[in-house]
Protein backbone atom coordinates (compact mmCIF):
# COMPACT_ATOMS: atom_id res chain seq x y z
CA UNK A 1 0.00 0.00 0.00
CA UNK A 2 1.34 3.41 -0.95
CA UNK A 3 0.70 6.40 1.31
CA UNK A 4 0.99 9.81 -0.32
CA UNK A 5 2.48 12.61 1.78
CA UNK A 6 2.13 15.60 -0.53
CA UNK A 7 -0.07 16.73 -3.38
CA UNK A 8 2.73 17.22 -5.94
CA UNK A 9 4.54 14.01 -5.08
CA UNK A 10 1.27 12.12 -4.88
CA UNK A 11 0.17 13.05 -8.39
CA UNK A 12 3.47 12.00 -9.95
CA UNK A 13 3.45 8.70 -8.05
CA UNK A 14 -0.16 8.19 -9.07
CA UNK A 15 0.74 8.81 -12.72
CA UNK A 16 3.60 6.29 -12.56
CA UNK A 17 1.31 3.76 -10.87
CA UNK A 18 -1.29 4.25 -13.62
CA UNK A 19 1.34 3.77 -16.35
CA UNK A 20 2.68 0.64 -14.66
CA UNK A 21 -0.82 -0.80 -14.27
CA UNK A 22 -1.69 0.04 -17.88
CA UNK A 23 1.52 -1.55 -19.13
CA UNK A 24 0.88 -4.68 -17.09
CA UNK A 25 -2.72 -4.99 -18.38
CA UNK A 26 -1.86 -4.43 -22.02
CA UNK A 27 1.30 -6.52 -22.08
CA UNK A 28 3.45 -3.50 -22.98
CA UNK A 29 6.96 -3.31 -21.61
CA UNK A 30 7.06 -0.98 -18.58
CA UNK A 31 10.11 0.85 -19.82
CA UNK A 32 8.50 1.35 -23.23
CA UNK A 33 5.37 2.69 -21.57
CA UNK A 34 7.38 5.28 -19.67
CA UNK A 35 9.37 6.30 -22.79
CA UNK A 36 8.48 9.23 -25.00
CA UNK A 37 5.74 8.66 -27.61
CA UNK A 38 6.83 7.70 -31.13
CA UNK A 39 7.27 10.52 -33.65
CA UNK A 40 4.88 11.00 -36.55
CA UNK A 41 7.61 10.01 -39.01
CA UNK A 42 8.29 6.72 -37.23
CA UNK A 43 4.56 5.90 -37.13
CA UNK A 44 4.25 6.64 -40.85
CA UNK A 45 7.21 4.37 -41.50
CA UNK A 46 5.58 1.51 -39.56
CA UNK A 47 2.25 2.00 -41.36
CA UNK A 48 4.04 2.11 -44.72
CA UNK A 49 5.82 -1.16 -43.99
CA UNK A 50 2.58 -2.83 -42.87
CA UNK A 51 0.64 -1.69 -45.93
CA UNK A 52 3.33 -2.97 -48.32
CA UNK A 53 3.29 -6.47 -46.83
CA UNK A 54 -0.03 -7.64 -48.26
CA UNK A 55 -2.14 -5.95 -50.94
CA UNK A 56 -5.88 -5.63 -50.22
CA UNK A 57 -8.01 -8.56 -51.41
CA UNK A 58 -11.69 -9.01 -52.10
CA UNK A 59 -13.81 -10.94 -49.66
CA UNK A 60 -14.77 -14.47 -50.74
CA UNK A 61 -17.76 -14.52 -53.08
CA UNK A 62 -17.17 -10.95 -54.23
CA UNK A 63 -15.50 -11.71 -57.55
CA UNK A 64 -17.52 -9.22 -59.59
CA UNK A 65 -17.29 -5.51 -58.88
CA UNK A 66 -20.56 -4.08 -57.54
CA UNK A 67 -22.89 -2.81 -60.23
CA UNK A 68 -23.18 0.93 -60.43
CA UNK A 69 -26.44 2.50 -61.52
CA UNK A 70 -26.59 3.51 -65.13
CA UNK A 71 -28.91 6.38 -64.31
CA UNK A 72 -31.37 5.20 -66.95
CA UNK A 73 -34.85 3.99 -66.13
CA UNK A 74 -35.41 0.45 -67.45
CA UNK A 75 -37.76 0.49 -70.48
CA UNK A 76 -40.13 -2.07 -68.92
CA UNK A 77 -40.54 0.16 -65.84
CA UNK A 78 -41.15 3.20 -68.03
CA UNK A 79 -43.81 1.23 -69.91
CA UNK A 80 -45.56 0.41 -66.60
CA UNK A 81 -45.63 4.11 -65.70
CA UNK A 82 -46.95 5.09 -69.14
CA UNK A 83 -49.67 2.41 -68.93
CA UNK A 84 -50.69 3.69 -65.49
CA UNK A 85 -50.79 7.30 -66.69
CA UNK A 86 -52.83 6.38 -69.77
CA UNK A 87 -55.48 4.88 -67.46
CA UNK A 88 -55.18 7.70 -64.92
CA UNK A 89 -55.43 10.60 -67.41
CA UNK A 90 -57.67 8.71 -69.87
CA UNK A 91 -55.29 9.26 -72.79
CA UNK A 92 -53.59 6.97 -75.28
CA UNK A 93 -50.06 5.84 -74.33
CA UNK A 94 -48.57 7.56 -77.39
CA UNK A 95 -49.94 10.92 -76.11
CA UNK A 96 -47.63 10.69 -73.08
CA UNK A 97 -44.20 12.34 -73.10
CA UNK A 98 -41.29 11.80 -70.74
CA UNK A 99 -40.24 15.10 -69.16
CA UNK A 100 -37.44 13.66 -67.01
CA UNK A 101 -36.24 10.29 -65.75
CA UNK A 102 -33.58 10.00 -63.06
CA UNK A 103 -32.16 7.37 -60.77
CA UNK A 104 -32.85 8.10 -57.09
CA UNK A 105 -31.72 6.95 -53.67
CA UNK A 106 -34.89 7.39 -51.59
CA UNK A 107 -34.16 7.92 -47.86
CA UNK A 108 -36.84 5.40 -46.82
CA UNK A 109 -39.73 3.26 -48.06
CA UNK A 110 -41.95 6.31 -48.57
CA UNK A 111 -39.95 6.97 -51.76
CA UNK A 112 -40.01 10.74 -51.28
CA UNK A 113 -43.76 10.98 -50.69
CA UNK A 114 -44.50 10.11 -47.04
CA UNK A 115 -48.10 10.03 -45.86
CA UNK A 116 -49.21 10.93 -42.32
CA UNK A 117 -49.91 7.91 -40.13
CA UNK A 118 -48.05 5.46 -42.37
CA UNK A 119 -44.97 3.47 -41.38
CA UNK A 120 -42.17 2.95 -43.87
CA UNK A 121 -39.01 0.89 -44.19
CA UNK A 122 -36.17 2.86 -42.59
CA UNK A 123 -33.39 2.21 -45.08
CA UNK A 124 -32.11 3.62 -48.35
CA UNK A 125 -34.35 2.50 -51.22
CA UNK A 126 -32.76 2.65 -54.67
CA UNK A 127 -35.22 3.60 -57.38
CA UNK A 128 -36.31 6.16 -59.93
CA UNK A 129 -38.17 9.44 -60.30
CA UNK A 130 -39.93 9.83 -63.63
CA UNK A 131 -41.96 12.88 -64.62
CA UNK A 132 -44.48 12.24 -67.40
CA UNK A 133 -46.72 14.72 -69.18
CA UNK A 134 -50.21 13.98 -70.48
CA UNK A 135 -52.96 16.40 -71.44
CA UNK A 136 -50.92 19.40 -70.28
CA UNK A 137 -50.44 18.02 -66.73
CA UNK A 138 -47.28 16.61 -65.19
CA UNK A 139 -47.20 13.44 -63.10
CA UNK A 140 -44.25 12.47 -60.88
CA UNK A 141 -43.73 8.71 -60.55
CA UNK A 142 -41.57 7.61 -57.61
CA UNK A 143 -40.52 3.97 -57.65
CA UNK A 144 -38.12 1.40 -56.29
CA UNK A 145 -36.08 -0.81 -58.62
CA UNK A 146 -38.63 -3.65 -58.40
CA UNK A 147 -41.48 -1.69 -59.94
CA UNK A 148 -43.36 -0.64 -56.79
CA UNK A 149 -44.41 2.96 -57.31
CA UNK A 150 -46.60 5.87 -56.28
CA UNK A 151 -47.63 8.99 -58.13
CA UNK A 152 -46.57 11.90 -55.96
CA UNK A 153 -48.62 15.07 -56.38
CA UNK A 154 -48.18 18.01 -53.99
CA UNK A 155 -46.86 15.67 -51.28
CA UNK A 156 -49.74 13.21 -51.63
CA UNK A 157 -49.06 9.68 -52.81
CA UNK A 158 -51.51 8.01 -55.16
CA UNK A 159 -51.36 4.25 -55.65
CA UNK A 160 -51.26 2.68 -59.12
CA UNK A 161 -54.61 2.86 -60.94
CA UNK A 162 -54.90 -0.95 -60.97
CA UNK A 163 -54.68 -1.01 -57.16
CA UNK A 164 -57.21 1.83 -56.83
CA UNK A 165 -59.70 -0.08 -58.96
CA UNK A 166 -59.53 -3.25 -56.80
CA UNK A 167 -62.74 -3.76 -54.87
CA UNK A 168 -64.55 -0.91 -56.63
CA UNK A 169 -66.23 -3.01 -59.28
CA UNK A 170 -70.04 -3.20 -58.98
CA UNK A 171 -71.43 -6.45 -57.59
CA UNK A 172 -73.41 -8.71 -59.94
Amino acid sequence: MIVLNSQAGGSSILAMLALTTLAACTGVDRQAAAAEPASVESRREVVGKESNKMPPQRAPGEEKPPLQGSGEVPPQLLAIFQDDLARRALVKPDAITVVSATEQQWPDGAMGCPQPGQMYTQMIVPGYRVVLKAGGDRYAYHSDTRGNFVVCSNGTAFKPVKEQMKGKLPAD
